[in-house]
This record gives C-alpha cells, sequence and structure tokens, in this order.
C-alpha cells in the first residue's frame, strides 16, 4: 500500500474517533473499537495521537467490561476557545466557548448598528481582550458568525489594509486574515432550517421578511450561493413593502391583500416552483406572522398555479434563546473535522 493510500487510511480511522467521540457514541477506548469496527490496537493508537496533542482528555472516571478498566475519552475543553458573534441591525454581541460547549465569557460589542470596519475592530479587540484575562496557554480555535435574518453579509465589508496592498474583503475573509482559524457564517433562521431533514423537505425556499426582504434556497439539502452569500435580496423587487416616502417598511396590517406585494412575492414563487422541485416554502420575520398574511399569499399564488401543483408554506418559528450555543457546536465540529 502506497504512502498516500495509509495517510489517508489513518485521517480517515481518526474522523471515524472524533465523530464518535462528539457524538457521544462511544467513551471509552473499548466502545471505539467496537463502535467504529477498528482493532483496539488501532484505537489505542491514534487515541494516544490525539490525547498528545491536547485534543483529547481522559477523565477520572473508568469503565470496566469485567476486566481491564478503560477511563472516559472527552473533548478536551482547553484545546481552545470558540467565539460566537450574534450580528444584528442594531446589536452585536460576543460569546466566547471552550471545545466542551460551556460559556467561559459574553460581551456586548454595540448596542447600535456599525459598518464592517468598526464590527472588525471591536470582535478583534474583544477577543484579544478576552484572552488576555484568561490562561495565556489557551488560544482561539474557531469564529462563528451568526446574522440575524435580515442582515446582508456583503453590507459588513472591510477595508482590509496589509503593508502590501488594500482589499475590500468580507468580514469572514477579514477575521480569518487577522486570526488565521476557521470562520463560519451562517444566518440564525438556517439552525432551524437544520431541524427539517426528511427527505420531502431537502428542496425548499426560505425568504425572510423584516426590515429587508431576503431569499435563499436549499436544493438537495445544500444551500446554492446567492449573490448575497447564502441569500439575495429582494426588497427593490418587491416595490408595495416600502413606503416610497419615507423609504420604510409598510406594516403588514396596512397591506391589503390586492396590493402589489403580494402579487409580487406570488410571481417570484411562482417561478421558482418551475424552476426547481420545491417541496416546501418557508417563511420567516414578524410580518409573516400577521394574521392574513399566509393566506394572502396562497390566494396570490393562485393566479399562478393551481393549489394541488403548489408546495405548502411553513411559516419558521425562530428560538429566542440558544443559538449562540448552537452556533458554537457547528464551529466545533469544523474544527474537530479539520484535525482529522
Amino acid at each position: 500500500m502506497s504512502k498516500a493510500s495509509l495517510k489517508d487510511m489513518k485521517l480517515h480511522n481518526r474522523r471515524l474517533i472524533l465523530q464518535s467521540i462528539i457524538t457521544g457514541q462511544s467513551l471509552s477506548r473499548i466502545a471505539l473499537s467496537r463502535e467504529t469496527s477498528l482493532s483496539p490496537s488501532t484505537v489505542t493508537s491514534l487515541v494516544s495521537e490525539l490525547l498528545e496533542e491536547g485534543v483529547l482528555s481522559e477523565s477520572g472516571q473508568i469503565f470496566s467490561t469485567g476486566g481491564r478498566g478503560s477511563r472516559e475519552l472527552k473533548v478536551n475543553p482547553a484545546y481552545g476557545l470558540i467565539a460566537i458573534v450574534e450580528l444584528g441591525r442594531q446589536r452585536a454581541n460576543l460569546c466566547i466557548y471552550n471545545m466542551s460547549l460551556e460559556k467561559q465569557g459574553e460581551k456586548l460589542l454595540s448596542g447600535r448598528r456599525l459598518s464592517g470596519n468598526n464590527l472588525f475592530f471591536e470582535i478583534s479587540t474583544a477577543i484579544f481582550d478576552q484572552f488576555h484575562k484568561k490562561d495565556e496557554n489557551l488560544r482561539l480555535a474557531g469564529i462563528g458568525l451568526l446574522f440575524q435574518e435580515d442582515m446582508i453579509e456583503s453590507d459588513l465589508n472591510v477595508m482590509f489594509s496589509t503593508s502590501l496592498s488594500a482589499d475590500n474583503i468580507s468580514l469572514r475573509e477579514a477575521l480569518y486574515t487577522q486570526f488565521r482559524v476557521p470562520v463560519v457564517g451562517e444566518y440564525s433562521v438556517s439552525e432551524v432550517l437544520n431541524t427539517i431533514d426528511t427527505v420531502e423537505e431537502r428542496n425548499s425556499v426560505h425568504i425572510a421578511m423584516a426590515n429587508t426582504v431576503l431569499i435563499s434556497l436549499t436544493i438537495d439539502g445544500r444551500p446554492l450561493r446567492m449573490n448575497g452569500g447564502s441569500n439575495s435580496n429582494i426588497t427593490g423587487l418587491l416595490p408595495a413593502f416600502q413606503n416610497k416616502r419615507t423609504k420604510t417598511a409598510i406594516p403588514v396590517s396596512d397591506i391589503a391583500p390586492e396590493q402589489p406585494l403580494f402579487a409580487a412575492l406570488a410571481g417570484i414563487l411562482a417561478l421558482l416552483c418551475g424552476m426547481f422541485p420545491l417541496d416546501i416554502i418557508l417563511l420567516s420575520g414578524e410580518m409573516v406572522k400577521k394574521r392574513g398574511f399566509v393566506s394572502a399569499l396562497q390566494d396570490a399564488l393562485a393566479a399562478f398555479a393551481a393549489p394541488d401543483v403548489l408546495p405548502p408554506i411553513r411559516v419558521l418559528q425562530t428560538p429566542e434563546a440558544g443559538l449562540d450555543e448552537k452556533m458554537a457546536l457547528r464551529v466545533r465540529n469544523i474544527i474537530l473535522g479539520g484535525l482529522s
């Protein structure tokens, strides 16, 4: 067997062990061998490497199957820290987690909207401050950016300068350049989408309606890249959504079903239903929760196609809390995946 093949096999086996541990299916070497179908000697060798690298740690608890005891294995909480930044229109908040997903600190970065450059400065400063207060041996392992549903990632671009050049790059790219760790960006409502795991709903269109109207598509369980990253801002295609004089959103209670908003929105959805095998239409945001919104949209869609050929509509309920911890879990899994 070639050296390349041996290396690939080793990486594959490391991945099996790490995946088994982070999902809580195996907590001892014996259980790992049984769960992964790897030989006890292979498990022992790879676990020793992961312990030496500081990725895993052993607890004092000992499992026994009648013979020699085996200590519990877990992800080492001191392997690194994860920074999660929640980004909204009027608020930016930082939470710090260790690799055991225990919250280590929290800081409000701003109670108002910041430009990409100012936000980059506040995040960087807060992360450096958090590490200054803690054990100097700890390191930053990854960063998660959790965008609220009405945020546009491209609105937070950063003018990043080096000694050689300057360029307008995304906040995600700027943070990666600064810290050289994985930087993961996600929208808060995507955490809800991740709970949709049936085959019938692998193809969906999601429309988030708040201060802006964002649209995203998931086909075969994978998000399609849009001109705004993971979504596209279609507010400009919905003129009835804004007051022409004040340029502010019109309350849904003031929008009659016959007004152009629903016809325009229905037209976009009908076009997408004709282009993709959509299983469901997902809506989120305070506006879509108002009484009469869904029925008005359904009536408008009926002008384009018969109801029995259109996918059902579901209004998503975005959790108010816990998304930062879920994002930390997502980032941790990406960090550990990169180690295998």
